[in-house]
């Protein structure tokens, strides 16, 4: 049994609290649930799809994410504080492309995930995400570190206390 999520979710909850998210839960990836103003994430980093993800930051938007696990939040965030600023057609839009690459997801090979990820990257809604959350890392870089501090903290000890990795490896 895994142990520690109610504390790891109250970390993360904390520090996204102050852009009006209600809550965040671990899950198996990242998201914004708008109903609900939840932001999810998930507890592994770098994988391929994380780091296509910085590498289109770098590439479109010139910027060098320092903590992924921070800059995947904050794109969540900036779904939060960006919805308004897009018409109900342009969602549908959006939904519609994000339900097609998402099934040729299904049966395509890294190169054709990649084009596939960078199409998702690049729609309307998670461009505007994106640009939200350079921005606001851009402008904020102490606090950024504080947020980086608070969660890295919270994640060791979950790892810790689910035998993830021994002590003598956080030296």
């Amino acid at each position: 049994m895994i142990k520690g999520y109610n504390k790891l979710n109250k970390t993360v909850s904390a520090q996204l609290k102050p852009f009006g998210i209600s809550k965040a839960v671990c899950s198996d990836d990242y998201s914004y649930l708008f109903e609900k103003e939840v932001v999810t994430f998930k507890l592994t980093e770098n994988t391929l799809e994380d780091r296509w993800f910085m590498e289109f930051v770098k590439d479109r938007f010139d910027y060098n994410v320092k903590y992924p696990f921070i800059f995947s939040l904050l794109h969540e965030v900036g779904h939060h504080k960006t919805f308004d600023d897009i018409c109900d057609s342009i969602y549908d839009f959006c939904d519609t492309e994000k339900e097609r690459i998402d099934n040729e997801m299904q049966t395509a090979d890294i190169k054709k995930s990649k084009k596939l990820e960078w199409q998702y990257f690049s729609l309307p809604d998670e461009l505007l995400a994106t640009n939200w959350a350079v921005q606001y890392c851009k402008t904020h870089p102490r606090t950024i570190e504080k947020m980086w501090n608070e969660i890295v903290n919270a994640l060791q000890e979950f790892y810790l206390i689910n035998g993830l990795y021994d002590a003598e490896d956080l030296d």
